[in-house]
């Protein structure tokens, strides 16, 4: 069995307990007092190393370790960067704690805070969801499955829940991945049931806890962020592949990516993955999946998806559902859409994000992946990746 830490998942709105956490840390501040300040010019175990030599990155992926390059290689900016890392080790950002960027296939940006490593896993929280769109993606490719699929035929277990004179009769894998199920899911009132909170504390079937619950609409009719649509689409892996969602994983997408050392917090029934919010990589490795989308699919000589997959997981679906330091995000299949460069066209650029601050970020445009994780108690914080991207990241990309 997998293990993985239990963890929350990404709030649409501010939750509650965000400001919670502030308070705590501010009561706790004096704990944070450096009693010296770094040197933010002395060498790291992972600065950055110069290319021998350089190309476009597009018949490029990563074997054991990433391959580096200056920033200036591969046309960035090279005083904004060194700015940049500046300011990250010297903490500008207290809750960041790594920031990669990868342009045309080189990792340019390497940098980690306090006690992180790039050999750290680091729990992804919500950005896990775009594992599982990848996952139903291969499914698809393999032939195993159709969004079109209807959900009930594949859980006949679960009848007297699905069954004929219910909305949830008419769910289709495609409702779950849009999170347009129409099933009541509560991502932050533990009060309420089925709840995220009650389903990590749950040791019965966590399907049947998700299928228990009531609708709030019809299927189709109205987007609902839901950790419990994920889970669902779990469950759905199994139905079709025979084995576990985290094991089909290992063997059709973490293998061939060379994903090694990773945790999923796993429940019943059948060893079914918190899809929604379970999974923990390294920040390197967090860049493969990015790379990835990137390549629109293609690991090497083999697809892991299809093209036409990326791009439907792409789609603008559900449009403004999310804002976060003034981003307006859209929502497509299991993968969030960001606002285009300001004064261009550029609707491309997609994000798996995790609450706390877990960032995926692909732009395709510029031939970026930018990775960030933290420690965020603020949504504000959290979205500070938004900032840099922005800000001073696509500036910098000539």
């Amino acid at each position: 069995m997998e293990r993985g830490a239990r963890r929350s998942s990404l709030f649409v709105r501010a939750p509650r307990w965000w400001s919670l956490l502030a308070i705590a840390c501010w009561m706790g501040g004096t704990a944070c007092i450096r009693e010296t300040e770094p040197d933010l010019s002395a060498p790291t175990p992972w600065e950055i190393q110069p290319a021998t030599a350089i190309d476009d990155g597009t018949s490029y992926w990563p074997g054991t370790q990433w391959r580096t390059a200056l920033p200036a290689q591969v046309q960035m900016d090279s005083a904004a960067m060194s700015t940049l890392s500046r300011e990250v080790r010297g903490h500008r950002w207290p809750t960041m704690r790594s920031l990669l960027i990868v342009r045309r296939g080189y990792l340019v940006f390497n940098e980690y805070v306090d006690e992180a490593t790039p050999q750290q896993l680091q729990a992804l929280q919500s950005a896990t969801t775009t594992v599982t769109g990848l996952l139903v993606g291969i499914a698809v490719r393999e032939g195993k499955l159709r969004a079109s699929d209807g959900v009930p035929p594949l859980f006949p277990e679960y009848g007297d829940l699905l069954g004929a004179g219910s909305f949830k009769n008419g769910m289709l894998v495609d409702h779950l991945l849009t999170m347009h199920s129409g099933l009541a899911f509560y991502e932050e009132d533990g009060a309420n049931t089925p709840s995220l909170q009650g389903l990590t504390r749950s040791s019965g079937d966590w399907l049947r806890y998700i299928f228990s619950g009531t609708t709030t609409s019809r299927p189709g009719e109205r987007w609902n962020y839901s950790s419990g649509d994920a889970i669902a689409l779990g469950g759905v892996l199994h139905a079709v592949t025979g084995e576990p969602a985290n094991a089909y994983a290992r063997r059709t997408l973490f293998a061939p990516l060379g994903i090694a050392d990773y945790t999923w917090f796993v429940g019943r029934p059948n060893e079914l993955p918190q899809m929604g919010g379970g999974l923990s990589l390294t920040a390197p490795d967090m860049a493969r999946l990015g790379y990835l989308l990137l390549r629109k699919g293609q690991w090497g000589a083999a697809p892991i998806v299809t093209p036409e997959w990326v791009a439907s997981m792409s789609e603008r679906l559900s449009v403004g559902v999310a804002t976060w330091r003034g981003y307006s995000l859209d929502f497509g299949r299991m993968l969030w859409e960001l606002p285009p460069v300001l004064g261009t066209t550029d609707f491309g650029i997609v994000a798996a994000a995790g609450v706390r601050g877990q960032w995926i970020i692909v732009v395709p445009s510029r031939d970026l992946v930018v990775v960030a994780t933290g420690d965020a108690v603020s949504v504000e914080d959290h979205a500070r990746a938004l900032e840099l991207l922005y800000d001073v990241i696509l500036p910098a990309a000539r």
